[in-house]
């Protein structure tokens, strides 16, 4: 049996929106870096200049008030939009591969073959972090409406697990850098005065990114982790004969378009935290939709159907 799924995976018009997608989405973990450079490093500088050099205090917290209104008119619409248009290539490529239906009502037009084309130019190819192989190899063997639960709790398991652990990286990094400031005011010997309008003012900016950032990640990741209970409850249902072939399908797409909804909501993960994390989560990945595959093979005490 083979549904389908590796071949239009790895076809070159679906490679081509994977293309578009992940573009799109480096562009907008570009700006993210921009931001996460203007909102955090840049203060951070600027607290460590003031303990070094007091009389600059005044330059700093300016630097805090024009990155602060940068950020806001600029580059967060910037980033938005970005992320939207790769959302929908990703959603045009889910709906290619796993055969879903297009909600107009909540996707809206699929995204232009211009805005495609263009994007996908712009794509770089990397061994590290290559395209083809999207879903686990291990789903082609289970009919259609059965692999392609399994390539949505992988989705979501992928989404939860990734911003989970950057969301980890980022409390400790900014506690490290806070501790770090501290420690240099006190051995200066700053007065608590100075040491919190000199030192902590201009610094505060880059504790509300990692504060929003935080937060960012961790909603996102927690309705990633809803969204993959949800289909493992359908799935056990479905193992079960709790639920007909219909039934799955209808609730497989209202499942799609709540991870298009996470998506677009979700704020960027930076492309050297997903590199470095790939492997290990491309290897637990594959366990899991094996695991999956194996409760409902023939043999194993549930029939396919």
């Amino acid at each position: 049996m083979d549904n389908g799924i590796l071949s239009r995976q790895n076809s070159p018009e679906n490679i081509r929106l994977l293309a578009a997608q992940r573009s799109l989405y480096s562009q907008a973990k570009k700006i993210a870096a921009v931001q996460a450079f203007l909102a955090g490093l840049v203060p951070v500088v600027g607290a460590i200049a003031v303990a070094l050099k007091p009389d600059v205090d005044v330059w700093a917290a300016l630097t805090g008030i024009v990155v602060a209104f940068v950020d806001t008119a600029w580059l967060d619409p910037r980033q938005s939009r970005l992320r939207n248009l790769g959302a929908k290539a990703q959603e045009d490529f889910d709906c290619n591969v796993l055969l879903l239906p297009w909600n107009d009502a909540l996707a809206g037009r699929h995204p232009e073959p211009e805005e495609i084309h263009e994007a996908a130019t712009g794509h770089s190819p990397s061994s590290a972090a290559p395209l083809e192989d999207w879903y686990p190899r291990a789903v082609s063997t289970l009919p259609l409406y059965q692999g392609r639960l399994i390539c949505q709790r992988t989705n979501c398991w992928w989404d939860s697990k990734l911003r989970q652990r950057y969301s980890n990286w980022v409390v400790l990094m900014m506690s490290v850098l806070s501790v770090c400031v501290f420690v240099l005011g006190l051995l200066r010997g700053m007065s608590l005065q100075k040491f919190v309008l000199a030192v902590m003012a201009p610094l505060l900016p880059a504790a509300l990114w990692a504060a929003r950032e935080w937060q960012r990640q961790r909603e996102t990741a927690l309705e990633s982790d809803r969204l993959k209970q949800y289909s493992e409850s359908l799935w056990d249902r479905m193992v079960r004969d709790k639920v007909t072939e219909p039934e799955v399908s209808r609730l497989a797409r209202e499942l799609q378009d709540a991870i298009l909804v996470r998506r677009r909501q979700g704020a960027p993960i930076f492309d050297w935290v997903y590199q470095r994390l790939r492997r290990k989560q491309e290897e637990q990945m594959n366990v899991g939709a094996e695991r999956m595959v194996n409760e409902i093979r023939p043999g194993n005490g549930t029939a396919a159907k």
